[in-house]
């Protein structure tokens, strides 16, 4: 377009053709002094939810943050609590989310259908624009589970399965997914 424009607004010869050059070697010349570069992906929102050692746990965990990426499309990282109990680690805010047993005041409990643990919230998920839809789906997961589907879940993994295979297969069998 600038190239267009230099050759309209000059006359034909030499004056022309050097402005062209200069602008074409100013051109390579900034593609050469900034060369390629390092391309920083842009990665999405991420919940971060406490998960102890335990296999029931992990098993919940798995099944939690495969419903929440397929409706939501957050993503959610598993953070060991190292020691902590999960009240603590959420009063700390090194997660956004724990699982507990007994229904503590101060959080917000998510996924309470399946009686213990229960899947609590910290404020974050709830009022960060980012996360609209987690409550929502984490909660419409809470409709669909019972005690009995979570049981059997855990006794999968207990007996070997992987946890995000063993979620995965109950989530798709009952077309959650």
């Amino acid at each position: 377009m600038l190239i267009n424009k230099i050759m309209k607004m000059t006359r034909p010869g030499l004056l022309r053709w050097s402005l062209v050059a200069l602008l074409l070697g100013l051109i390579s010349a900034q593609a050469m002094l900034l060369g390629p570069g390092k391309a920083y992906a842009c990665y999405g929102p991420k919940i971060f939810i406490g998960v102890a050692a335990d296999p029931g746990e992990q098993a919940f965990y798995e099944m939690v943050s495969l419903y929440v990426k397929e409706k939501t499309g957050v993503d959610t990282v598993a953070v060991p609590l190292e020691g902590d109990s999960p009240l603590e680690a959420l009063r700390k805010n090194r997660v956004d989310m724990a699982f507990v047993y007994g229904e503590p005041a101060e959080f917000t409990p998510l996924v309470a259908a399946v009686g213990t643990p229960l899947l609590v919230s910290d404020r974050r998920p709830l009022e960060d624009l980012q996360f609209t839809t987690v409550p929502r789906a984490l909660r419409r997961l809470d409709g669909l589970l019972s005690p009995e589907i979570l049981q059997g879940l855990v006794e999968q993994v207990k007996g070997g399965e992987p946890p995000a295979a063993a979620a995965r297969a109950l989530l798709m069998r009952h077309r959650w997914i």
